[in-house]
């Protein structure tokens, strides 16, 4: 999930209180720390204005730290230094100026000398107050980051486990349960291979579905094997009426996907492009590659309509369900959408093309 930049300019924080009150705390400090040093008036307009200048400063330079933040890397720390001298020249210039000017200090003094005596004097005092607010800034932001991380991961492995619990609710409800093992009993009075062979794999769906638990991502082989035993069962029930073509590249084998992504996708394409209609019909499912993305399709030969629209809510727990997780995942990298054009519909999936790692994909 890739966060939009933010703003070169923050005027939220010119209306936040806390935010005046942390530089009001900081000029009553440095006030406090000098004021058996120089006059109480003199320390509270100078501290009072450099300090508000700094708040006023902030509201650029703290999106701009943001922007860019520290790390290993050389640039960022040019592009600091750079910055906050620029920022430390803008406050000391115009603070010393404002406070000597206010009270008739250095009346005959020029922006520039007053400039140049403010840099030999406060240069250094400037970029630590730019360098703590770096520290403050990225401080905050690594506590909000780690925060909304926990937040996201409890967030998926609830969905995660929804998803399960609703793939095998979905695959081996009562009356799923019943109508297969129907089918069976009466293969087994003059097809006992076939009958047997469809129990193990029942057996397998049941033992697959329960060794995925708990995962973020499975190699996409493992889906493939999921649908394969899903596919036999249903292919049980319909006979003839349901065909199946796979389109799945070996190499795309261990690409990492959310586990039971296409199941769902596979039961919708079944139930609404094969079951209503008597001769039955054909399931494409795909895969394939592009511009570092891995793209995911299940179509049918159904009735189809004439729209093309994204999954909306109230289509189908199992649909608004693969959408949510694909959120949670990968944010604004992918996209999960229906095309209905005339004969047949596709489902495809858009996610960012990744690996497993070699003990899930082993």
């Amino acid at each position: 999930m890739n966060p939009a930049p933010p703003p070169r300019l923050d005027l939220r924080l010119a209306t936040n209180p806390w935010y005046w009150a942390a530089w009001g705390a900081a000029a009553f400090y440095n006030t406090m720390r000098d004021v058996f040093n120089a006059p109480l008036g003199f320390l509270v307009v100078f501290n009072g204005t450099h300090f508000f200048l700094w708040g006023c400063l902030g509201l650029v330079a703290i999106p701009f730290i943001r922007r860019h933040p520290i790390r290993m890397h050389w640039r960022p720390w040019i592009l600091h230094l750079l910055a906050g001298s620029l920022f430390t020249l803008a406050d000391i210039t115009l603070g010393h100026w404002i406070t000597f000017r206010g009270l008739g200090m250095v009346k005959s003094k020029s922006l520039l000398e007053i400039a140049i005596y403010a840099f030999q004097t406060c240069f250094h005092l400037g970029l630590m107050t730019y360098g703590l607010m770096i520290a403050v800034i990225q401080g905050l932001d690594a506590q909000r980051l780690s925060k909304q991380r926990a937040v996201q991961a409890s967030q998926l492995e609830a969905k995660l486990v929804q998803a399960q619990l609703q793939s095998l609710r979905t695959q081996l409800q009562p009356h799923f349960l019943f109508n297969t093992l129907h089918a069976i009993s009466s293969l087994m009075h003059y097809d006992v291979p076939t009958a047997d062979r469809m129990l193990t794999r029942l057996s397998e769906l049941l033992r697959m579905s329960l060794q995925q638990f708990g995962t973020q991502v499975v190699p996409l082989r493992q889906e493939v094997a999921f649908l394969e035993a899903y596919l036999d069962i249903e292919k049980l029930r319909f006979e003839h009426r349901l065909s199946i073509e796979w389109a799945i590249p070996e190499d795309l084998g261990d690409s990492a996907i959310p586990p039971f992504l296409l199941q769902p996708l596979v039961e919708n394409a079944i139930k609404h492009g094969i079951a209503p209609r008597a001769d039955g019909g054909g399931i494409v499912i795909r895969a394939y590659s592009q511009a570092n993305e891995l793209l995911l399709e299940v179509e049918d030969d159904g009735p189809g309509a004439q729209s093309t629209q994204a999954p909306q809510p109230g289509m189908g727990i199992g649909l608004n369900n693969t959408r949510s997780r694909l959120e949670t995942l990968y944010g604004a990298d992918q996209s999960f959408e229906l095309l209905r054009q005339g004969r047949g519909t596709i489902a495809r999936v858009r996610m960012p093309l990744t690996h497993t790692p070699k003990k899930l994909a082993a």
